[in-house]
């Protein structure tokens, strides 16, 4: 299905990263020790809406990732992509019937999905940001949350002293408890004390980390902050997003209803439902760790996945 090249040539590559809630497809040519970025996608699907009440992924909702994955699978193909790597997460490790929608992508679109653990996540996660920073002697915390766990990965250089995954979402939270619309305030103190709870389990240093965040709640959070019309990588990767702002924006979402939301700068209507659990997690982890700001990085999972399966070619 995909082309060859010479040995010496650049490699054409591509991840997809099939989360909760968003499909994330990154295209990119590796070769002589770099990796450069070709085409980003991100699409909202909701594959586990639903999820936490039922435990299954709806029809619906399975459609809706097949439809997604088969696009990007023609990006791949006018792209001449040689080599896809492709990995499920948090949706696809708790659904009932998650083979149901493995079988069907790789009888009809010739695709693998490896569902991989929180503690690959984790290490993706780190691997993708480490990449980046290029600071072996900064302790690091990356923070991924995503729609239905996030994850927590302490390390310094290319090791990681502690991580966790934990049951927290945006997606999940946001079905378990933002039940009104608006929030009520007894929903809010519910999920909040569930967060709090949860985040007991943190990781921690003497030191104060340098504490990235990924993912496309972190990425949401800066386009909002910085009041975007249209999202650009290039204005939001390494954005310091600091903790009153990110506090001002709970608290805007909590007097909205969803479709007030959709109207708010920066806010990608798709998100809009989700945004307040998913920012809640990652402010109370702030506060939790006294972390007064956090970086927002753009490499997420895709790119963590690409510098472990091309070590050799990716320095």
């Amino acid at each position: 299905m995909f082309q060859k090249t010479h040995s010496n040539s650049p490699e054409r590559v591509a991840s997809i990263d099939i989360g909760t809630n968003t499909l994330l497809l990154l295209i990119a040519d590796v070769g002589q020790g770099v990796l450069k970025p070709l085409l980003e996608i991100e699409t909202v699907v909701g594959l586990g809406k639903g999820l936490q009440k039922s435990g299954i992924l709806s029809p619906e909702a399975m459609n809706r990732g097949y439809d997604t994955l088969d696009q990007y699978m023609e990006h791949c193909r006018r792209m001449g992509v040689q080599k896809i790597f492709t990995i499920g997460t948090s949706a696809l490790r708790d659904a009932r019937n998650s083979r149901e929608f493995l079988e069907r992508v790789k009888e009809k679109l010739g695709l693998s999905i490896e569902i991989i653990s929180g503690e690959e996540e984790a290490q993706l996660s780190y691997l993708a940001v480490t990449k980046d920073l290029q600071e072996p002697e900064k302790m690091i915390l990356v923070v991924d949350v995503g729609g239905g766990s996030t994850e927590f990965i302490l390390g310094k250089g290319n090791q990681i002293i502690q991580w966790v995954s934990l049951p927290l979402g945006s997606v999940r939270f946001t079905e378990r408890y933002l039940i009104s619309d608006p929030v009520k305030d007894d929903e809010w103190d519910r999920m909040e004390k569930a967060i709090r709870r949860a985040l007991i389990d943190l990781p921690r240093s003497r030191e104060l980390p340098w504490m990235v965040a990924v993912g496309g709640t972190a990425t949401t959070l800066a386009a909002v902050a910085l009041g975007l019309k249209e999202f650009s990588v290039e204005t939001i990767h390494h954005f310091v997003l600091k903790g009153e702002a990110l506090r001002n924006q709970l608290s805007l979402y909590r007097s909205k209803t969803v479709d007030e939301r959709r109207k708010i700068p920066g806010l990608f209507p798709n998100r809009a439902d989700v945004i307040l659990a998913g920012g809640a997690i990652l402010c109370l982890a702030m506060e939790q760790l006294n972390c007064p700001s956090v970086w927002v990085s753009c490499h997420g999972i895709r790119y963590g996945l690409l510098y472990q399966r091309l070590h050799s070619l990716i320095i």
